[in-house]
């Protein structure tokens, strides 16, 4: 009985510390880190992402750089946490950008078998505002057409 006592308790230890290591391990590859990149738009134009998560393959801290002045991208509280691929498309008129908002995050995190959840969007930005103007869940696959409308693939004007 002795044994088998000192047996459970060397395996709880090892178990729990195990799962101890494994947890930093994950959440140490899964830091936000400072990484400039910057997408041209047009020759005053540009996309300023100030931050990279290696893990989760996403850009995040938006910034539109417009004639070399950088602001920050005013996001509503549904658009907090989100990452970029980095898609962009500026529109023709060169007032409004559309990049996609992708969201991943553990809804349930183990050693053995994390779940990772993704939830794909995209923002249309107002490019002078430096503010997101309307968020998109379907129609991210669109495009800007000669009136300068968000035009989804199925022909339906999303945005005027």
């Amino acid at each position: 009985m002795k044994k088998l006592t000192s047996f459970l308790i060397i395996l709880i230890i090892f178990i729990t510390c195990g799962n101890m290591v494994s947890q930093k391990h994950h959440d140490g590859q899964n830091k936000t880190v400072k990484k400039d990149t910057i997408i041209v738009l047009n020759d005053t134009l540009s996309l300023y992402y100030a931050s990279y998560n290696s893990n989760m393959k996403l850009w995040y801290n938006l910034h539109i750089i417009n004639k070399k002045k950088k602001i920050k991208v005013g996001k509503g509280s549904e658009f907090n946490g989100t990452g970029s691929e980095l898609f962009s498309r500026l529109s023709p008129n060169a007032k409004y950008v559309v990049v996609d908002g992708i969201i991943k995050e553990y809804v349930h995190e183990s050693a053995k078998d994390s779940t990772l959840h993704e939830n794909y969007t995209c923002a249309i930005i107002d490019l002078k505002k430096a503010k997101i103007i309307k968020q998109l869940q379907q129609d991210c696959d669109g495009s800007w057409n000669k009136k300068n409308q968000w035009v989804s693939s199925g022909g339906k004007v999303i945005f005027k």
